[in-house]
Parts: structure tokens; C-alpha cells; sequence
């Protein structure tokens, strides 16, 4: 063989061997991600560009996306109704805060035993956080907890190694437990009236009566012949405006207000009336709410409901207009009592 011939040769040889390295090179994960360090280097620094977090569980299932929106955030999965921000920034400052301590398997046949595999199977028990920012998005699989001590095991979704990180990270799955679940925090002394008219059944009002030992509230009327029972009773009916939450959330498009429901109307000492819609549903009691000022309403101080009371109403209806909630049971029970369970057995 001739000089030119091996030339040619050892130059295809050596352009063969340049490709396999730049191949190899390009498919090698960084190094970074393959030695103890932060989890996710960079972004605590720029926690303030995420734009959405999705988690995505078994059967590659996308359960509860995340997204920042104008007025805040918001949870997709209900209409976009506004996201508990404390949960999410309190997981995306774990991530963003904690560091792999110690290298696991690497194996992918291995990866279930801790939690982090594939969330492609339909039988995976981790969740998979892809936190996206306008130049990026991070992804990681989070699975178990350690049983005693406190870390995670976590996976890079890109990578087959896997980590034990230095801190306890669990994630939501459900919508619901991704909303901002506060609505009310009214106490029973705002509250100069209550009128519930049930579904079936007599309708019946209180009213504030500071002189009654037995209770704040007392009846305008009760039937001929019966006595009002205990006075906690009517005290637990005042008390539901009191720190009341919600288990879930839904557009009203997804839960019209029936016909026959309870309607429950609470008047306030600033002139404002809250009105609450329930009906039972599959077990538990849906609501709607809505709020709106009474003009005639008689206030303390004698003079007409404040401007910000107004302004009270406009920022209740613009949260709650068009939503129905899914009440706690307990509350739901105290809202839901005929006026029998308020009085003393017939004698």
C-alpha cells in the first residue's frame, strides 16, 4: 500500500475517533451533577424567574401544574384559582436550598426501592417537580423520605444517578391541597343577625342579644308552645364565619347551585351581608358565598355602612364570584341544623 492510502486512512481513523469523543462528551451528564453539591445550583438566585411548577406522578400523569399569572399564582387544575404561595415558595426554597450529600444506585432496576424511578410507570411512587423558568426548566424525581433522620432521595430526571439530599422534601400531589384554602375570618361578635332558611324545613332568624346569659343570639321567634335548647348551639351557627376554610375548589361551571339548597344570611355590625348557599353532594356539602352591602343597614356609630366595608365586598366578590367551595365537615354540620336541633324536646 502506498504512502497516500494510509495517510487517508489514519485522517478517517482520526476523524472517527474526534466524533466518538464529541459524541460521548455530548451525551456525559456534567460533572457537577455527578459529585455531592447543591441540588440545583443557580436557583436560589433566581427563584424570582420560575414562571411554572409542574408534578407529574405515575403513568407520566401531570397532577397539579403551577402557574404565575398576573395576580399571582394560580392552580390549573381548578380554573386557576389562586395557590397557596407559602407552599410553593416553601418548596421551591427546599430545593433550592438543599445539596446531595450522598451518592445512591445508579442502576434504573434499582431506582424504585427508593422512590425515584421512572414516572413513566404506572407504578411509581415519587413525583417528578419540573420547576420552568423562561432559559430553562429543572427537573428532578423526589422520592422517599428517610424512615429515621431527615433527607430525601432524589433523582435528576435526565440522569441515572441518584442522591441522598440533606433535607426533607414531600410533595403535593392533589390540586386541592395546592389552593389557598382561606375564605372567612369573621368572629360571632361582628355578627348582628342570622336568618337560615333550609331547604325543606322552617325557616328561622336570631339576633344579637347581649343580655341573654344563656347565649349572644336570640331568637326573633319559635314556635308556639317550644323553648330554645342550650345556647352553644346558636353559638356554634354564629361561630361558622370563624376561620372558615374550604377542602376544595371548583369553578361554579362544574357545580351549578341547585334549585333547593339552605340559604344562610349573616348580617354584620359594618352593614355587610354574607350569604351562603349549601346542598349536599356525594357526601360532603357544597357552597357558594357571596357578599353585599345592606344601604339600610343599622351600624353603631348610626351613620351609613363605611366606604370600606364597600371595599370589603368588591374584594370578596372579585375572589369568591363564580366559585363553589367544599366545606369542612364540621363546619358544614354546624351551618346545616333545622331549627328542631336548636330547640328543647317537645314536653
Amino acid at each position: 500500500m502506498t504512502l497516500r492510502p494510509l495517510m487517508l486512512l489514519a485522517t478517517v481513523a482520526a476523524l472517527a475517533i474526534l466524533a466518538a469523543v464529541w459524541v460521548s462528551r455530548s451525551r456525559a451528564p456534567d460533572a457537577s451533577a455527578l459529585s455531592p453539591g447543591p441540588l440545583a445550583p443557580g436557583l436560589a438566585q433566581t427563584l424570582d424567574q420560575v414562571t411554572q411548577v409542574r408534578i407529574v406522578g405515575a403513568g407520566d400523569a401531570t397532577l397539579v401544574t403551577l402557574d404565575r399569572n398576573e395576580r399571582g399564582w394560580g392552580v390549573a387544575e381548578r380554573g386557576g384559582y389562586r395557590a397557596d404561595t407559602e407552599k410553593l415558595r416553601a418548596l421551591l426554597q427546599a430545593i433550592a436550598a438543599a445539596r446531595r450529600v450522598e451518592a445512591k444506585t445508579a442502576v434504573a432496576e434499582r431506582h424504585a426501592q427508593l422512590g425515584v424511578e421512572d414516572v413513566r410507570a404506572a407504578e411509581a411512587r415519587g413525583a417528578r417537580v419540573d420547576v420552568v423558568q423562561p432559559s430553562r426548566t429543572w427537573s428532578w424525581v423526589i422520592g422517599d423520605n428517610l424512615v429515621r433522620g431527615t433527607g430525601t432521595y432524589v433523582r435528576d430526571a435526565a440522569q441515572a444517578q441518584s442522591w441522598l439530599i440533606n433535607a426533607n422534601i414531600a410533595v403535593e400531589k392533589s390540586p386541592a391541597n395546592w389552593l389557598d384554602r382561606a375564605l372567612i375570618d369573621i368572629g360571632a361578635n361582628r355578627i348582628a343577625a342570622i336568618e337560615v332558611v333550609p331547604a325543606q324545613g322552617p325557616a328561622f332568624s336570631l339576633r344579637r342579644n347581649d343580655d341573654d346569659p344563656a347565649s349572644d343570639f336570640a331568637f326573633v321567634s319559635l314556635p308556639k308552645g317550644r323553648e330554645p335548647a342550650e345556647g352553644y348551639r346558636r353559638e356554634a351557627l354564629a361561630g361558622v364565619l370563624s376561620g372558615l376554610t374550604f377542602e376544595d375548589g371548583f369553578a361554579a361551571e362544574q357545580h351549578p347551585v341547585p334549585e333547593k339548597v339552605q340559604v344562610t344570611r349573616f348580617a354584620l355590625d359594618d352593614g355587610r351581608e354574607l350569604e351562603i348557599r349549601s346542598w349536599p353532594h356525594e357526601g360532603h356539602t357544597l357552597a357558594a358565598i357571596t357578599q353585599h352591602l345592606d344601604a339600610d343597614a343599622e351600624v353603631p356609630d348610626g351613620d351609613a355602612p363605611a366606604a370600606d366595608a364597600a371595599a370589603l365586598v368588591a374584594d370578596f366578590q372579585h375572589a369568591h364570584a363564580g366559585w363553589v367551595y367544599r366545606l369542612p365537615a364540621y363546619k358544614a354540620s354546624n351551618l346545616g341544623k333545622p331549627l328542631e336541633d336548636y330547640l328543647q324536646p317537645v314536653k
